[in-house]
């Protein structure tokens, strides 16, 4: 999936529970004017997503910004225009908007969540661990999975394996086939030379939802690091067929291409 369209999924999610209609007159503009600022903000934002799921950034910022200045702390806005900056590469402004949503919204797991990867992403190990816990803890929270599979990704980052293990079966507990936790783990395995414990892992995910790319090179890796020539080829044939532009796929053509 495009970094784009991920992008809008969460924008959207983010405005769940946002009201959609908008009573007035025949001139947008004159009903706008109507309306309370913390409904203009929401109007605006919803408009920006719009926008962003067709593609025009632009346009989806300055709908954002508006949103913005009716209501300054409506954080919808600042997590879409945080998710928008990060992606064409403003650290700076993303930064800032997500530091005001995780501001304003101290206790909802969504924000907390979006930040704490943000934080991860630049470095900031400590900091994103402790938005991370602060996610799980909002018991409103819809996916903590989501969460602690995040802070696991972020622990194995930073180099603490041990946590990173730890959090990933807490993902686990709480959701015991959710796909990305069981791919963290299978390949957390494989790199420590566990290739059947890896393959467990991913023989769980298998069962549990459609592989992407990423999860049909491992288990590549793994049966060829455990002499399984057919299973290693039968994971080169499903690659090749489902996925065939993707970057795992032109890796493993130059992996069989070198033996």
């Amino acid at each position: 999936m495009m970094l784009r369209a991920c992008l809008v999924m969460l924008a959207v999610a983010l405005m769940a529970g946002c009201a959609t209609t908008q009573q007035g007159s025949p001139s947008g503009q004159r009903g706008m004017e109507r309306v309370s600022p913390v409904r203009a903000a929401e109007i605006n934002t919803r408009l920006g997503v719009g926008y962003l799921e067709r593609g025009q950034v632009q346009l989806a910022m300055e709908k954002l910004e508006t949103a913005l200045r009716h209501d300054p702390d409506h954080v919808p806005a600042h997590l879409t225009l945080a998710l928008i900056y990060e992606e064409i590469g403003d650290h700076n402004r993303a930064g800032r908007h997500f530091r005001q949503a995780s501001r304003l919204a101290p206790n909802d797991g969504g924000t907390q969540n979006s930040y704490a990867v943000f934080l991860c992403r630049q470095g900031d190990f400590r900091a994103a661990d402790r938005h991370f816990m602060l996610a799980t803890e909002d018991p409103f929270y819809n996916t903590p999975e989501v969460a602690w599979t995040n802070a696991g990704a972020c622990a194995r980052r930073s180099g603490d394996i041990e946590k990173a293990n730890g959090y990933f079966r807490v993902a686990l507990e709480i959701d015991p086939n959710f796909p990305d936790a069981l791919f963290h783990l299978a390949e957390l395995y494989y790199q420590q030379g566990e290739a059947f414990r890896a393959r467990a892992f991913l023989q769980r995910l298998e069962s549990a939802a459609v592989p992407e790319a990423g999860a049909l090179f491992l288990g590549y890796r793994i049966e060829s690091s455990l002499g399984n020539r057919v299973e290693a080829n039968q994971y080169v044939s499903r690659l090749e067929r489902q996925f065939p532009d993707s970057s795992e796929a032109r890796e493993l053509r130059g992996l069989v291409m070198d033996q």
